[in-house]
């Protein structure tokens, strides 16, 4: 895995540049996870990427390695310079943690303060919560009229005498 302390290079999809409230959490996410320059405890090489998409509303973080794999044989090299025209590969392998941010609101203070943005889409789990006890309330409330019916239905039969019962 990537080096303790190492810089990672922060990478951006193209939403963060037009979307208002992206560019907002942008600058936010760049404060959080991007190390300033010649911090003492920083490491003079990056080794890692840091990715942030915008799809569906939320904002996808993901965390990759840079890997360099060198050739192992001279034809490899050879056959990989003159595809690329470079003797290593690169590439980049998910490392994690990995996760997903359902922004609701954006304020203008620290936890409080004027409302700059807030997420239209977003539903309370509460209210889904609450929804779905109104659902069961009303189901059991339909299931004991069935019942109370087939009880008045069953008590208006009247079963004929048997003659022969006697």
């Amino acid at each position: 895995n990537c080096m303790k302390g190492s810089r990672p290079v922060l990478s951006f999809d193209k939403a963060f540049d037009t979307l208002d409230h992206l560019k907002i959490v942008k600058h936010l996410m760049v404060d959080v996870f991007g190390t300033p320059r010649g911090h003492p405890k920083s490491k003079p090489f990056v080794d890692r990427v840091m990715g942030f998409y915008y799809a569906d509303g939320k904002i996808w973080v993901r965390n990759y390695q840079i890997m360099e794999e060198a050739a192992t044989t001279a034809k490899e090299a050879h056959a990989q310079k003159k595809l690329t025209g470079q003797t290593q590969a690169t590439s980049l392998i998910e490392i994690g943690p990995r996760f997903v941010l359902n922004p609701i609101r954006i304020f203008r203070g620290s936890f409080g303060g004027q409302t700059l943005w807030q997420n239209d889409e977003f539903v309370n789990p509460n209210a889904i919560r609450a929804l779905e006890k109104k659902k069961k309330g009303e189901e059991y409330v339909r299931r004991k009229g069935a019942e109370r019916q087939r009880k008045r239905r069953k008590e208006a039969i009247v079963v004929p005498e048997d003659p022969l019962a006697h």
